[in-house]
């Protein structure tokens, strides 16, 4: 377990600006995802899991539905007299512009604990793993600083949590590149980052002595000579969101069994704050195939291959196909829609009839009536 020795740190507005149509009321952190969840249940929980019981989460903007969700961390096990979870929202003058100012502003935070590491983990990559795996290993080759990384084809890199790596066959880093240089397969960090924390802070104080901002350029690139950097793969289920396209690509797979046990993990449980609704009710004419659908909702209609949130209405005789319908929306009778993403709240008319693709599924804003 890696309870004493991680101070854990999430960023809840990774990627948020090309995220504009799901984050334009939220952090990215409280998006929702597959049902019940919401996009910060998968660090949390993996912290928790992995036995880390000291967790900040940084909330840049936009947090209040972030506040709600997370509360006191108890459904995460992180509501504790000493150390546990901790919001940290921007305060007084101190900016959190970039990765590399937020961290220097926390410097107190930070600091203040006696954890020889610290793990960075975004809100945008939804995957379950075992921290604790990933502390071995660096202990074992005795690194200052270690990624964790995917193989993959990356066209493109939109954020300054995430580089390419070239990784030798011990795990050492050798190369650390700041976007693809084609469309072949590499060693695609996905944001999570172990670093000991005296080496973090010495690093982020001399780009900021140097007004150098970039996370990836300034701290990580020029660490590579003057500490050990490794790598540690890892090989379970792991979607980045950057777009609405790859949010609604992600919640379909999950309708697959396969993928969804490789990410919801009987050993790694996912938690999420439990709202207490009753259990759905389907009615006598409905049809549902291959759907996701959680507590609270009624379904009166058809729904095939969709992802249905909490405390939802479907009308009779709907149609709903290839869907992610979020919490408490109201789907009038007869209503057919087909590859949308509907935010919380939405009330589509009867007898509406909308329709996206699956390249590009159409977005329905929060509290929308259509």
């Amino acid at each position: 377990m890696a309870s004493n020795k991680i101070l854990g740190v999430i960023f809840a507005n990774t990627n948020e600006k090309h995220l504009p149509e799901l984050t334009a009321y939220r952090t990215t952190g409280s998006v929702p995802f597959g049902g019940k969840y919401r996009m910060i249940d998968f660090p949390l929980s993996n912290m928790s899991n992995s036995g880390i019981n000291n967790v900040g989460i940084v909330a840049k903007s936009n947090f209040m539905s972030l506040m709600d969700h997370v509360g006191s961390g108890s459904a995460w096990d992180l509501a504790r007299r000493r150390s546990g979870m901790s919001i940290l929202p921007p305060y007084g003058e101190h900016s959190f512009a970039t990765l590399v100012e937020t961290i220097f502003n926390l410097h107190g935070y930070i600091e203040h604990g006696d954890e020889e590491y610290v793990l960075i983990a975004p809100s945008d990559c939804v995957h379950n793993m075992d921290y604790s795996k990933l502390l071995h290993f660096a202990e074992k080759n005795y690194s200052d600083i270690t990624f964790v990384y995917t193989k993959r084809v990356v066209k493109e890199i939109t954020d300054d949590f995430r580089c390419i790596l070239d990784v030798d066959e011990t795990g050492k880093v050798t190369k650390i590149m700041a976007s693809p240089v084609d469309d072949s397969v590499c060693c695609l960090d996905i944001g999570v980052i172990l670093m000991k924390k005296t080496v973090l802070m010495a690093l982020v104080r001399q780009a900021m002595s140097e007004s150098k901002y970039s996370f990836v350029r300034d701290v990580l690139q020029k660490s590579l000579d003057r500490h050990r950097v490794y790598a540690y793969e890892f090989t379970g289920y792991c979607e980045i969101i950057g777009s609405v396209k790859e949010y609604y690509d992600a919640n379909m797979m999950i309708m697959d069994r396969d993928t969804r046990y490789r990410l919801f993990d009987y050993r790694r449980p996912i938690y999420t704050k439990v709202r207490d609704d009753a259990p759905s009710r389907y009615g006598l004419n409905c049809d549902v195939k291959n759907s996701l659908i959680a507590q609270g909702c009624v379904i009166n209609g058809s729904v095939e291959n969709s992802i249905i949130s909490k405390g939802v209405y479907i009308g009779h005789d709907a149609v709903i196909r290839n869907c992610i319908i979020m919490q408490d929306c109201i789907i009038g009778d007869k209503a057919e829609l087909t590859n949308l993403v509907i935010d919380k709240d939405v009330n589509v008319s009867r007898g509406s009839k909308l329709q996206g693709t699956r390249n590009y599924p159409m977005y329905i804003a929060k509290r929308s009536i259509v």
